[in-house]
């Protein structure tokens, strides 16, 4: 739930993976911003990367070197967040036995990260403005304020709108925190990126699990891209992973991935967008597609271009968009 105190530098694990304008428009605005101390508001789906991009700001940021906290907010019982984040004094309440620091203030020349903001109790809400409006709070018991320096970035997959029109979240908060939005977009809107994550899993588990996997079969990959990832990028880190264990060869074979049958469910989802609707699913044919015609011709752009009827050059350009190793169908049987 919480990280009270990391000081590393990022690690390659830590590379936001992705390909397209969406992952370039991404960097911009964490170069644009990581500098500063301005609160910035992270929207997402449930697994699409939040705290991984919270962490790259810190990273990236003149508070590196200082404590990066996560707390989340829905994962902590409404009686106890308030101590976890604010702490206590000694006899404050009944098991109060000595002072308590809490998170915010071990947070103190860092970063703290508030994970699904949206959960956070009306009653904290105002505690939490205070923070971020004179950078003063108090403890439970404490007759006196307290002064941090805290940079504050919080996450959510909740529409902070529909809450604040129900009363369940304060505007005055909203604004605070809504400086800076950035918005991530969910895995089946960029199944592009599938194939670069796969490896990318593949890479960052191998050596925990002690196999010598070196990649992922074209068909094994195909099952990958056919299906929505409802869970997004956790999930599908989730599936290579199970993958992975089940592989007793140098790639990840079609009968390692365990996925129900058929992919999850292509229900039309009305309140996106029909460009974006559209756009992923030529994606999704695309990708499929270029899978199985690389697979017949081993790789071979030529006889590939040839059969598909395109020119090899716009093949090629395809082929690169869609991260696929032409390397691995040559060595197909």
């Amino acid at each position: 739930v919480v990280e009270r105190a990391d000081k590393r530098r990022p690690r390659k694990s830590d590379v936001l993976i992705g390909t397209g304008p969406w992952i370039k428009e991404l960097y911009d605005r964490v170069a644009m911003v990581a500098a500063t101390d301005v609160t910035i508001a992270i929207f997402g789906e449930s697994g699409t990367g939040k705290e991984l991009v919270a962490r790259t700001i810190h990273n990236s940021s003149p508070r590196h070197d200082a404590p990066f906290v996560v707390v989340n907010c829905a994962a902590i019982p409404e009686t106890l967040i308030e101590d976890e984040l604010f702490g206590h004094v000694r006899g404050s309440f009944t098991d109060a036995t000595r002072d308590r620091e809490g998170l915010l203030q071990a947070a103190h020349t860092g970063t703290l990260f508030l994970d699904e903001i949206g959960e956070l109790p009306l009653a904290l809400q105002a505690k939490l403005l205070r923070v971020l409006q004179s950078q003063e709070f108090r403890r439970i018991g404490d007759d006196q304020d307290r002064r941090v320096d805290v940079r504050i970035i919080t996450a959510t997959n909740r529409d902070l709108d529909q809450l604040v029109a129900r009363g369940s979240f304060r505007q005055d908060l909203y604004y605070r925190i809504n400086v800076f939005p950035m918005h991530l977009p969910p895995l089946r809107d960029r199944p592009e990126d599938i194939a670069l994550l796969v490896q990318h899993f593949i890479n960052k588990l191998r050596g925990k699990l002690g196999k010598t996997i070196t990649g992922i079969a074209p068909e094994a990959l195909a099952r990958f891209s056919s299906y929505e990832f409802p869970g997004n990028v956790r999930e599908l880190e989730n599936k290579v992973h199970q993958a992975m264990v089940m592989a007793s060869e140098e790639l990840i074979r079609e009968e390692d991935v365990a996925l129900p049958a058929g992919g999850a469910s292509m229900r039309i989802d009305v309140e996106r967008p029909f460009r974006v609707l559209k756009q992923a699913a030529i994606d999704h044919f695309e990708l499929r597609y270029l899978t199985e015609l690389l697979r017949v011709h081993h790789g071979n752009l030529t006889r590939a271009a040839k059969a598909a009827g395109i020119d090899r050059k716009n093949l090629w350009a395809l082929v690169e968009r869609h991260g696929l190793d032409r390397g691995r169908f040559k060595k197909l049987p």
